[in-house]
């Protein structure tokens, strides 16, 4: 019987971020380290390692965003203003210093650079060691200061989103921003690499695929091909869902339950990217820093209970994986 349970189980199809598509990527030799990183965010889901650590966080600092774009909750439930105190950041980061966290992205609901202090925290994260430190920004703030003191900081990628190459479909996106101003800030900042002979952050830059872009997407690509390092395109996600999708997937699951956790400002911990609907409503909570250390919510009672319905394939009892865009997308393209 427990034999049968793991051959079922091994069976399960695990996608690694299954609505992402990067469609051009050059970077220098990565280290050994690096390497050895990427190789557990890929293996640890597809062999149901769990580690004593998740191997990257998502740190939230500040709720705030500058823009109202049409297909995010920031135009219509944004969420309630909250910014995380630099202490409690930074001892996120010692506990993951000492437990082996690899990666960081200080971002989740809000803009990160409307937080001046982030130039200091990425420089906190990577003196304690963290690998790979993300940031993601509609880049309308990066500016020639900020883009220096990121740099200076040690910052290893910044994700740029940028949902057009026209002024004109851009502004229709990216609700208050202002497409010629976006596009000098990254050209700068790869000038200021170039002149300090650096090869990083790297620069991505990325869109989501919606009803207003999506005839842009080749023209796209062969755009900002020329500028940055990467160029990826994201599948749009409803996250004002209100229809749940019940369908009993038994080859689903989900590899972020073995990858990463979401710290929110207010310290409240999430799963996964996909555990809210709108700005505010949390769907699924599973620990808070300012209780908890981050490694008992990892391998906490409520991590175990949603890895184990997942291994079971019963991700359909779960409200937030009924209700989750990645889940769906997997689920149709197995109907077609």
């Amino acid at each position: 019987m427990v034999k049968s349970r793991k051959k079922q189980e091994n069976k399960r199809e695990i996608k690694i971020d299954p609505t992402f598509h990067m469609v051009k990527s050059k970077e220098e030799q990565p280290s050994k380290e690096y390497k050895e990183y990427r190789k557990k965010w890929n293996e640890n889901p597809k062999n149901y390692v769990v580690g004593d650590f998740p191997i990257h966080l998502d740190i939230e600092t500040m709720t705030s965003c500058n823009l109202k774009c049409f297909m995010c909750y920031q135009s219509y439930d944004p969420p309630k203003p909250c910014k995380m105190d630099a202490v409690v950041f930074k001892r996120i980061i010692d506990e993951g210093e000492k437990k082996g966290l690899c990666s960081i992205k200080t971002q989740y609901r809000g803009e990160p650079l409307l937080d001046k202090r982030m130039p200091e925290l990425i420089k906190y994260a990577k003196d304690h060691g963290v690998i790979e430190v993300m940031l993601n920004t509609n880049a309308t703030l990066l500016d020639e200061k900020t883009a220096k003191a990121l740099i200076k900081a040690g910052t290893d990628k910044i994700i740029c989103s940028v949902d057009g190459y026209t002024k004109d479909v851009y502004e229709n996106v990216r609700i208050g921003a202002n497409f010629e101003t976006v596009l000098e800030n990254i050209k700068r900042l790869q000038r200021l690499k170039k002149e300090k002979r650096l090869k990083k952050p790297i620069v991505r830059v990325q869109m989501v695929d919606t009803p207003r872009n999506h005839q842009q997407i080749k023209g796209y690509i062969k755009f900002w091909s020329k500028i940055a390092e990467q160029v990826a395109i994201e599948e749009m996600l409803d996250w004002n869902v209100k229809e749940e999708d019940s369908s009993v997937v038994k080859d689903f699951v989900c590899a972020q339950l073995w990858q990463r956790l979401i710290i929110l400002a207010d310290g409240s911990v999430l799963p996964c990217c996909r555990a809210m609907r709108g700005g505010n409503e949390k769907l699924e909570v599973v620990g808070n820093v300012h209780k908890e250390s981050i490694e008992n919510i990892w391998k906490g009672k409520k991590m175990s209970r949603l890895r184990e319905l997942h291994k079971e394939g019963r991700s359909h009892e779960i409200k937030m994986c009924r209700l989750c865009g990645l889940r769906k997308a997997v689920v149709n393209k197995k109907r077609k």
